[in-house]
């Protein structure tokens, strides 16, 4: 019997390159959709910060008038400095509006307003996850929670 001797041995075989590529295949399935979620509740958190700013301005409103601002048209009369609407009021990836809202969770004759943030697709798509993809981002002042409708995902993944 004659002994084969490997000369030049060095470099990988096809079976250990396609183990890496297939190993990379899976940690990529796993990590592309955490990486959409990640971006999207960066993105959430735009809209949780302005509506935490109209929330607070308010409450002030609330205390010096007796009443809350219900349209975009009077926010100009909350005591916070806002870029103007030209501008989407500084915010990027969201339409905000301003609103009577529901009432739901309120007492009888207590005031009440509600923020709607719908989701702008023209600075940056929305993964399928988020469908519907110009999702709403609702807050309604007396649950004092924010409910995103229709996206299932949205409830699941943005909730505290």
């Amino acid at each position: 019997m004659t002994k084969r001797t490997r000369r030049n041995s060095a470099g990988f075989t096809l079976i250990e390159l396609l183990v890496v590529v297939l190993i990379i295949g899976i940690l990529a399935s796993i990590a592309i959709p955490q990486y959409f979620k990640v971006v999207e509740r960066a993105r959430i958190a735009e809209a949780e910060a302005f509506i935490s700013s109209i929330k607070q301005a308010q409450e002030r409103y609330l205390a010096r008038q007796g009443t809350y601002v219900t349209s975009m048209a009077n926010i100009g009369n909350l005591d916070i400095n806002l870029p103007p609407a030209t501008s989407n009021y500084g915010v990027k990836f969201y339409t905000p509006s301003l609103g009577a809202g529901t009432g739901t969770g309120c007492a009888t004759g207590d005031p009440f307003y509600a923020i709607t943030m719908t989701r702008l697709l023209a600075n940056a798509g929305v993964a399928p996850r988020y469908s519907p993809a110009a999702y709403v981002a609702t807050y309604e002042r007396c649950t004092g929670a924010i409910d995103y409708g229709s996206c299932a995902n949205c409830n699941l993944d943005f909730k505290n």
